[in-house]
């Protein structure tokens, strides 16, 4: 009885080792590492990352910091949003009643924004992405030419278009350097009269 139990153990073994044979296009038997997809979310294809911006001089103070969370949806195409602020400081003209001093105008800028990004071949993609701004201004002088600060603000949208390569740094870390340049140019937008823009950034995952 024993030896019965024994063969039909052996037996269903083999059956089993057998059906997990992979054949090759050659029609002969070959080795294939099998991995289970994952079906829905996967946090592993999950892209976190952001920027600072910093620059200065002759009286101009730019500063920026904006985060961004996406999905990698296929092995070459990423889409997700955005958030950032930038505030910048520029030279307006000289007070009137104190030649030495010099009055500034003020800018600070919100903006969502929703991106898609496509790798064509390694670490370089192409991106998009359109950008809602919220703007919100400051003038030393009132509309008399007095020294009284007055406040304004506007909306633009951005629709930017570019280049980028992502260099992987450690694990799952890149960082990315992309040139893009926004082909709507609205009067109110704060990258006008267009020039291309440069961004570098961190990212995890992309």
């Amino acid at each position: 009885m024993k030896k019965i139990i024994l063969i039909v153990l052996l037996f269903t073994a083999y059956n089993y080792a057998s059906a997990q044979d992979v054949y090759t296009s050659s029609g002969k038997q070959g080795y294939q590492k099998k991995t289970k997809k994952k079906k829905g979310y996967d946090p592993d294809k999950l892209i976190i990352g952001g920027m600072p911006s910093l620059a200065f001089g002759d009286g101009y103070v730019n500063l920026g910091i904006s985060a961004l969370v996406g999905y990698r949806i296929t092995d070459h195409f990423s889409a997700g949003v955005g958030l950032g602020y930038l505030y910048s400081r520029s030279p307006y003209t000289v007070d009137p009643y104190n030649p030495n001093n010099i009055l500034y105008q003020t800018e600070s800028v919100i903006y969502p924004n929703v991106w898609t990004r496509y790798i064509v071949y390694k670490g370089l993609y192409v991106t998009g992405s359109y950008e809602y701004d919220l703007i919100y201004e400051k003038l030393p002088l009132d509309n008399y030419g007095n020294v009284n600060a007055t406040r304004s603000s506007a909306t633009n949208s951005c629709v930017f278009l570019g280049i980028g390569y992502k260099q992987p740094l450690s694990g799952r870390l890149s960082v990315y350097i992309e040139g893009v340049y926004d082909v709507l140019q609205g009067v109110n937008s704060p990258y006008y009269p267009g020039q291309p823009q440069i961004h570098i950034g961190f990212a995890a995952g992309l």
